[in-house]
């Protein structure tokens, strides 16, 4: 089916790995009054599957997440850092490449934070240092909807090198959850210079995202699809319905998933002898890391000098 309006182009984007605080940055950044984000966290629009296939309805829908009269629009998607589609997507359709904004976690950490965070969600039966002994977590196939792709989403150098090669060092932004945690009003005020926006006074904590444990976690995944318009039946619903009905059903659902069936988890710990594994594994894609951004990482405990 084909398109008669244009693709709306943000002016920058989050692309990322996941538990380093992208969702956190994404409120920040929301927060400066001429700055808009995308209403939806992670619209996974510019390497979905079906990008070149998308109707009307589908580009109006994106174009409807972000408030059109404030300065500078921005977008939130972790994978678009893993998908040659996104890149190629970009290059296509930006007659100038937009602005990246990119957080990184020390990688030890981020390992811990996904493998606690997927339990919590009950796609994890294992504990972490189970998960080091299993050697699956190393692959690196297809992007799945919860990847469990811990190691490779540690591997930094490695994927930031393919946005620098494409889009320019220029483009891109590099942060910290450290410096975020540490630093809040200077690391987000970097940003919005960065971005072209003057910078604030204050700004008030935001920490989103926090890794929950999911009571009822098959009827949990059923309804975040659902709500995410990823079941078969949803793609038959937004013919039949109304934007209106089925925005306010999704709304339901959403809410639903927010404040009924999840309770604060309990984090596992890693072993010492474990979490020196994971420095040694890490160790060589950090230090090539430094010297492609030439910056230390001295944040970073696992990893100082």
């Amino acid at each position: 089916m084909g398109n008669t309006i244009k693709h709306f182009k943000p002016d920058f984007f989050i692309p990322g790995f996941a538990k380093s605080g992208t969702s956190s940055l994404h409120d920040l950044l929301n927060s400066h009054p001429d700055i808009s984000m995308s209403k939806l966290k992670e619209p996974v629009y510019w390497n979905n599957k079906s990008f070149d296939k998308f109707d009307d309805f589908e580009i109006v829908r994106y174009s409807d997440l972000f408030e059109k009269d404030t300065k500078i629009k921005g977008e939130s998607t972790t994978s678009y850092m893993f998908y040659d589609s996104f890149i190629k997507n970009i290059n296509k359709y930006y007659k100038e490449p937009p602005k990246f904004i990119i957080i990184l976690r020390n990688p030890v950490d981020r390992f811990i934070s996904h493998v606690n965070w997927l339990k919590g969600l009950g796609l994890e039966k294992k504990d972490i240092n189970e998960v080091l002994m299993d050697e699956k977590w190393s692959n690196f196939n297809e992007y799945d909807d919860y990847p469990r792709h811990y190691y490779q989403f540690g591997l930094y150098h490695k994927w930031i090198s393919r946005f620098i090669d494409n889009f320019g060092k220029q483009n891109i932004k590099i942060i910290t959850f450290e410096q975020l945690i540490s630093d809040r009003l200077n690391t987000i005020n970097d940003c919005y210079e960065f971005l072209g926006v003057e910078k604030l006074g204050k700004i008030n904590f935001i920490r989103s995202n926090k890794s929950k444990k999911i009571v009822f976690p098959y009827f949990y995944h059923f309804l975040r699809k659902s709500s995410t318009g990823k079941m078969k039946y949803t793609k038959i619903v937004k013919y039949l319905l109304p934007i209106k009905i089925r925005e306010k059903i999704k709304s339901l659902m959403k809410c639903t998933l927010q404040n009924w069936i999840s309770v604060k988890s309990k984090n596992e710990k890693i072993t010492t002898e474990n979490r020196n594994k994971l420095r040694k594994i890490y160790l060589e894609d950090v230090e090539s890391l430094k010297k492609r951004l030439v910056y230390d990482f001295s944040e970073w405990e696992d990893f100082k000098l």
